[in-house]
């Protein structure tokens, strides 16, 4: 009995053609650019670029604003000052939920 392979290649054949082949040795973006290979590429969003220039636009601001405690603390002293418990209730609230939060 007799087995044939048809017309399919023989395995050793590919084996040692596939072998034959020399990998591509990896090169740099521009490499690949001047050979008109496609290349990965990070684009950012213009919310990342906001959000940058809100952050160092904070990082510039004072933690403690000195013109507004100087100024309550002028109001306090001279018995001018009046807190309205509303607002001073909402402002706690607020903190609260935002400490939460973040």
């Amino acid at each position: 009995m007799k087995i044939q392979n048809g017309n399919k290649p023989d395995l050793l054949d590919s084996l040692v053609k596939t072998s034959q082949v020399k990998p591509q040795k990896d090169l740099s973006v521009e490499q690949r650019k001047d050979q008109g290979a496609s290349y990965d590429r990070v684009e950012l969003s213009s919310r990342k670029q906001e959000v940058d220039r809100l952050a160092q636009k904070a990082k510039v601001q004072p933690a403690i604003r000195e013109e507004r405690v100087e100024s309550l603390r002028q109001s306090i002293e001279d018995g001018t000052y009046n807190a309205r418990g509303e607002i001073v209730a909402r402002s706690i609230l607020k903190n609260n939920i935002l400490d939460e939060l973040l």
